[in-house]
């Protein structure tokens, strides 16, 4: 018998129309369209495509279950704390899927969600898999990360925390000070490219007019190790181009890029 396939996720909500051979789409925000298409398969009228224009409500996103999880099989799990960004670089999906505007779990529901991953027994790395943590700095800096130190205290320090940020983190000491005591170590900076050409004409306004040796120079002075994100083939890249990318990653001391 012909085995039914349920297709989701970025891929496919950006063009579901060309995967003819799969039998039902659930789309955008699961929260949103997976218990419809649950429902309507329950009751035998499974509609083809699940779509919405619409965001979840975070403050309503349960926590998953991780006692499902087979740990020896992970070098690290995953959190989410908010969704969306502010920027707008023209290479990456998460405005068009996820929307301008910065949405959040409340710090309560991430504590319990950490409590929940302790149960487990787990030791080592949590990935905070936010597109850009510091989306909103005055909520993690005046209640998340107040609140993730004290717990991490309270549990003697279980975890390392990774997550992922842009660049003008380099410019808030406190914010880089409040996330080394809350645990985090490694952040994903998303710093592209070192041609200014390029910048503008993917729209990465954030990282143009800056030093950005310097800017991952702070973060590391900070007590953060930077995992750099590069793209080469920009319309304005020379041939030069890898060299320079090389060049930068050898004098930035970027451990993975």
């Amino acid at each position: 018998m012909k085995k039914k396939i349920v297709a989701g996720g970025p891929f496919f909500t950006e063009e579901y129309e060309s995967f003819t051979e799969i039998d039902h789409f659930v789309l955008n925000e699961a929260e949103i369209t997976l218990p419809e298409f649950i429902s309507d398969l329950q009751n035998k009228r499974a509609k083809r495509v699940y779509r919405t224009d619409k965001f979840a409500d975070l403050s309503k996103t349960p926590i998953p279950d991780y006692s499902l999880l087979k740990k020896s099989k992970y070098n690290s799990l995953n959190i989410q704390y908010t969704r969306g960004c502010p920027f707008s670089c023209d290479f990456c999906n998460i405005t068009s899927l996820l929307g301008k505007k910065v949405r959040s779990k409340s710090s309560s529901q991430i504590i319990n969600e950490l409590e929940q991953i302790y149960k487990t027994g787990w030791q080592k790395d949590v990935f905070f898999v936010d597109d850009n943590f510091i989306g909103n700095k005055k909520v993690i800096k005046n209640d998340l990360l107040p609140k993730m130190i004290k717990w991490m205290e309270e549990k003697n320090h279980p975890f390392t925390f990774t997550t992922e940020a842009s660049v003008n983190l380099a410019d808030d000491h406190e914010l880089m000070d409040l996330m080394v005591k809350a645990g985090f170590s490694t952040v994903f900076v998303g710093i592209e490219t070192t041609n200014e050409q390029s910048l503008a004409e993917c729209g990465k306004t954030q990282n143009k007019n800056r030093d950005l040796l310097e800017s991952v120079a702070i973060i590391h002075r900070a007590g953060l190790q930077v995992m750099g994100g590069f793209i080469v083939g920009f319309d304005s890249d020379g041939p030069s181009i890898f060299q320079r990318q090389i060049d930068f990653i050898q004098k930035s001391g970027i451990v993975t890029a």
